[in-house]
């Protein structure tokens, strides 16, 4: 049985953060929309029906799987296999920031969700990122980039094409936010990099996280912003 323990320290936070946020989800048809390794549809295969959805091959060499789930290598095209209202969760996690043509994958999405479904949604705050290169990495040439409107980039996926929360319900009016919330909140300003592995500091951030996550002056500035969707009966 893979473990979390297996993660880098900050992935693995994410992780339990955004689980915690999701809640207890059974007996669902679930799709995980770019599923990378498979952690989070390998988790939820074990009391739901999961189809995960990933592009790149070289992601699957690694794939979490203690419990049964279907994969797909492919990206938006595979879903035309499903049809209307298949799913009752979909799972999109740090995706849309690398797709150029966003609207058309959201409205595919909300396509495939059942009426009363809901979407989870993860996705960069650029406000975050700010705080990130000016606090934490002392960078202030990109600060200033992206408060200029600039994208930014990730070591292993390329550009971070950033956009604004209220930009999902207009490229698929079917979907209403019923919940945005913040992750990593405080991580990516914290000096103290030796902590960030032992399991108690792990905990202890975990609960002050929570606790501020809809607070909106501190989700302002978290890293993440995990947005839930409901799809209109």
């Amino acid at each position: 049985m893979r473990d979390l323990s297996e993660l880098t320290s900050w992935d693995r936070l994410l992780k339990k953060i955004l689980w915690s946020q999701l809640g207890d989800i059974k007996d669902k048809r679930i799709l995980d929309f770019g599923s990378g390794e498979g952690i989070t549809a390998n988790r939820f295969a074990r009391d739901n029906q999961v189809v995960a959805v990933e592009p790149w091959e070289e992601m699957l060499k690694n794939r979490w799987q203690d419990y049964d789930y279907r994969q797909i290598v492919g990206d938006v095209s595979a879903l035309s296999e499903f049809g209307d209202g298949t799913f009752d969760v979909i799972f999109c996690h740090n995706v849309l920031e690398y797709i150029e043509d966003k609207a058309f994958v959201v409205k595919e999405l909300g396509r495939v969700l059942k009426p009363g479904g809901f979407l989870s949604l993860v996705k960069h705050n650029r406000a975050g990122r700010v705080m990130q290169m000016a606090v934490l990495l002392d960078d202030m040439g990109k600060a200033h980039e992206l408060l200029d409107g600039n994208d930014s980039a990730a070591s292993k996926f390329g550009k971070i094409r950033y956009y604004e929360d209220d930009m999902v319900t207009g490229w698929c009016r079917e979907l209403d936010l019923v919940d945005c919330m913040g992750i990593r909140t405080f991580w990516d300003l914290q000096q103290n990099q030796e902590k960030h592995d032992q399991e108690q500091w792990q905990d202890e951030m975990m609960r002050l996280e929570l606790r501020v996550c809809r607070m909106e002056e501190y989700r302002a500035v978290a890293f993440f912003h995990h947005l839930l969707f409901r799809k209109e009966q």
